[in-house]
């Protein structure tokens, strides 16, 4: 049996998830995903590479590229607007 966080390791690679799918999908709490996310960003492991596709304002299209928190932004710093689709994280095998 494997770790929630070996686990986690194991479904990014495959493909990319957002916390909240990973949450769903270990039964975890989503504030628990994110402190294993922080983990698997610091140390992805030998030939791996942690990657964020940021999240984007789903009413003006902003992308929250440069924010290094994992968490939902709250509100789009342009028009305001609160529907902000999550990040979504995956590990990428490099060569």
């Amino acid at each position: 049996m494997s770790t929630p966080r070996q686990a986690m390791k194991e479904l990014l690679a495959e493909q990319p998830h957002s916390s909240l799918e990973l949450s769903q999908l270990l039964s975890l709490s989503e504030k628990e995903v994110l402190d294993h996310l922080v983990h698997l960003a610091r140390a992805p492991g030998p030939d791996y590479k942690f990657q964020i596709t940021p999240a984007v304002c789903r009413n003006c299209g902003f992308a929250f590229k440069k924010r290094d928190r994992l968490t939902t932004p709250s509100r789009c710093p342009i028009c305001q607007h609160e529907s902000i689709s999550r990040p979504r994280f995956a590990l990428v095998r490099q060569k």
